[in-house]
């Protein structure tokens, strides 16, 4: 039911931060009842603009009209009981809440004005919860639930508070297939009773499906708008990267070797999600890993790597056999590295340690001078080294800034960074290394794997993303039902018969 009466207007709206202007007098306007996209490169200014929207960062010059209305939101509260709801790209829970609470954190009733009223949030969060259809549990902590869980926790927390305007920062990065139509289909729902939703999303093939209109956002000015009936895959691309795209995908020629530089025997994962399995990844060689979400990809992952141990079997490197149990500094020495999904739980440390530290922080015996003290020198040399290095394209005002103040995007290319500068590296796993990219990153990163096998690196690449497993690998493992369904070289890629054979 879109209609002409806008539930958001801004008028040349900016920001700047110290060096750096993210948003450059910015017209923007979304009406009732109308999904609308927004696109861009990391660091082009999105999430900063719906930071505005929200309250987070007031703006430093320009209007912002909600609901016909002039609002000067200046704490993310006001904006919330305004009708502003938003889902941010990076989950944002209390660990320790059960789902139920963290659905309706901040509408607790209460008994008497002073209990809080267990059944009454228990019955808020499943009516909100069998509206929108999700299946996720309501009475464990979120901390015990999936990322794919965690995400619908958000989405159902930000819906139960009835918005006018709901904001999606990358929605589906940790949903599956069916997860995903499901919250397509909310989407759709709210748009038929007058909500305004924006979407952040990379995923153009998502945002063309559910999407009215899109927005292109380049070096933080809007660039382009119009219906999403209007664009095209080609359009939006140069639209956001301001030049085209050539090909998504590098041509893969095989630099495969004789050599094997990981071989999984009979290794049963942690988890207990797969029966024993054999893997191997060649010296130079791509191997993609695919299955659907939950059936144990991340967990094959994290066994390999040494982050739990095995119930079953034994891992090569080289030809030579790790011991039963081994830790991630026993990988680390021998060569293999490994790039996490969660990048802000797992990879990243965010709180005291800048860009510098988390780049140089694997090296540093590299960077480390007389009795093993830190030699600055060093470190700032081989910071510069990764920042500045074409293949990564790092968005950032100087490696000594804080590495929370980067997008996801570009905290992504810091956690490669790291490893592939790393004296030692051979093999190198990547669970989801696109997710949360823009696809002119994404062709970068594509390139550079590529590369890396070139030079002799052997790669394990899982990823849900199966257009791009096929794309950039020379084989794939598929998996399915707790077991390893094909290995395939890439004369046998086919999208359908794999997709067959996980569903």
């Amino acid at each position: 039911m879109t209609n002409s009466s806008p539930v958001l207007r801004t008028v040349k709206i900016t920001k700047r931060f110290p060096g750096l202007t993210a948003i450059d007098s910015v017209d923007f306007s979304l009406n009732k009842g109308e999904i609308r996209a927004i696109m861009g490169e990391n660091g082009a200014g999105k999430s900063t603009f719906c930071n505005m929207v929200t309250g987070i960062f007031p703006p430093d010059e320009g209007e912002i009209h909600f609901d016909g209305n002039l609002v000067r939101f200046t704490h993310p509260r006001q904006a919330l009981d305004a009708g502003v709801s938003m889902v941010y790209q990076e989950r944002n829970l209390i660990y320790f809440l059960n789902g139920a609470e963290s659905i309706c954190l901040g509408l607790e009733e209460r008994k008497f004005g002073i209990f809080r009223d267990d059944k009454r949030i228990r019955r808020t969060a499943e009516e909100v919860r069998e509206r929108v259809g999700a299946e996720v549990p309501l009475n464990v902590p979120v901390h015990t639930l999936s990322p794919a869980q965690q995400q619908m926790i958000e989405i159902l927390r930000a819906v139960v508070h009835e918005p006018k305007l709901l904001i999606l920062d990358e929605p589906t990065a940790s949903l599956g297939g069916e997860e995903t139509e499901k919250l397509f289909a909310v989407m759709r729902q709210l748009k038929s009773h007058g909500v305004g939703i924006i979407l952040i999303s990379h995923k153009l093939n998502e945002v063309f499906e559910v999407a009215d209109s899109i927005s292109i956002f380049r070096n933080g000015m809007h660039v382009a708008a119009d219906d999403s009936a209007k664009l095209d895959r080609a359009t939006c691309v140069r639209h956001m990267l301001g030049r085209d795209m050539n090909s998504q995908y590098p041509e893969v020629v095989s630099t495969r070797a004789d050599k094997i530089v990981l071989e999984a025997e009979g290794l049963a994962d942690h988890a207990g999600r797969m029966k024993p399995f054999n893997i191997k990844v060649h010296k130079g060689e791509v191997v993609g890993l695919y299955g659907l979400l939950g059936v144990g990809r991340t967990e094959i992952a994290e066994t390999i790597f040494g982050l739990a141990a095995a119930r079953a079997g034994r891992i090569k490197i080289d030809g030579e056999a790790m011991p039963d149990v081994y830790r991630v500094t026993d990988m680390i020495e021998r060569g293999v590295m490994f790039i996490p999904e969660d990048r802000r739980k797992n990879g990243l440390f965010l709180d005291n340690f800048g860009i510098r530290e988390n780049l140089t922080l694997p090296s540093l015996r590299d960077v480390a001078g007389w009795l093993g003290v830190i030699n600055r020198r060093k470190e700032n040399e081989m910071a510069e080294r990764i920042v500045s290095f074409e293949g990564l394209r790092i968005k950032c005002r100087n490696y000594g800034q804080s590495i929370m103040e980067l997008s996801g995007g570009n905290q992504q290319k810091v956690l490669i960074g790291r490893w592939i500068f790393h004296r030692a590296m051979r093999m190198l796993i990547m669970d989801e290394p696109t997710q949360g990219i823009d696809v002119g990153v994404k062709h970068d990163i594509y390139q550079l794997i590529r590369k890396l096998a070139a030079d002799g690196v052997g790669i394990l690449m899982i990823s849900s993303d199966l257009p791009e497993l096929i794309g950039v690998c020379d084989r794939m493992y598929v998996i399915g039902g707790g077991t390893v369904k094909a290995e395939l070289d890439r004369k046998e890629f086919d999208d359908g018969k794999i997709l067959e054979m996980v569903l």
